[in-house]
């Protein structure tokens, strides 16, 4: 579905992920193209958690990988290569949603809401309860600046690593510190008050 235009250039291969990046580096299609099968859900799922919508997503995640295909000759193959695509397509993310307007309409899906962590303290939450919960959260996430929203989702959603975001936006890791903990407050901050609490 996705990035279907080298899709049909990708049989037969089966070589190890640094032999595809050198080869892709090198401006083999083919090899670019495994390398998309590997990576297009991780990628989709943050341009999910940036854009929350599905077809704005699968614009950001198409858009974000004919950019690495376009780039992959400036790629370090000595780096990471998921560092190097969340940053491109983070930044895809952030310029996509800042130049359309808000939809009316929000979807929602279990994504953040779903982990155990926002369990009450006698365990026993009612799906309702718990629905409302996850769309609570859904919605603190998309009032976040797209510079916070980039973090939490990169920490909360991907479980990167400080020093993993801090390369993946280029910026220090104590401002990934920062930046997180800021959007957990606000976070925290709309939930409570959205399910009629005290912010």
């Amino acid at each position: 579905m996705i990035f279907h235009l080298v899709y049909f250039l990708t049989a037969g291969l089966a070589a190890s992920e640094p032999e595809l990046l050198g080869r892709a580096v090198n401006g083999d299609r083919e090899a670019f193209g495994e390398i998309v099968k590997m990576y297009e859900k991780r990628v989709f799922r943050v341009a999910r958690r940036m854009s929350n919508c599905d077809d704005d997503a699968w614009d950001i995640t198409q858009e974000a990988f004919i950019k690495a295909m376009k780039a992959m000759h400036n790629f370090n193959t000595e780096y990471r290569f998921f560092t190097w695509m969340y940053r491109i397509v983070t930044n895809t993310a952030i310029n996509m949603t800042r130049s359309r307007s808000r939809r009316g309409e929000v979807e929602f899906d279990e994504g953040y809401g779903g982990g155990g962590r926002t369990a009450t303290a006698d365990n026993a939450i009612q799906e309702t309860n718990r629905d409302l919960l996850v769309q609570a959260v859904q919605k603190a996430v998309q009032r976040l600046t797209p510079a916070l929203r980039s973090v939490f989702v990169l920490r909360v959603d991907q479980e990167l690593s400080y020093e993993e975001i801090a390369e993946t936006l280029g910026i220090a890791t104590g401002t990934v510190m920062s930046r997180l903990n800021r959007a957990r407050s606000s976070v925290k901050t709309f939930v409570v008050t959205e399910l009629g609490g005290e912010p």
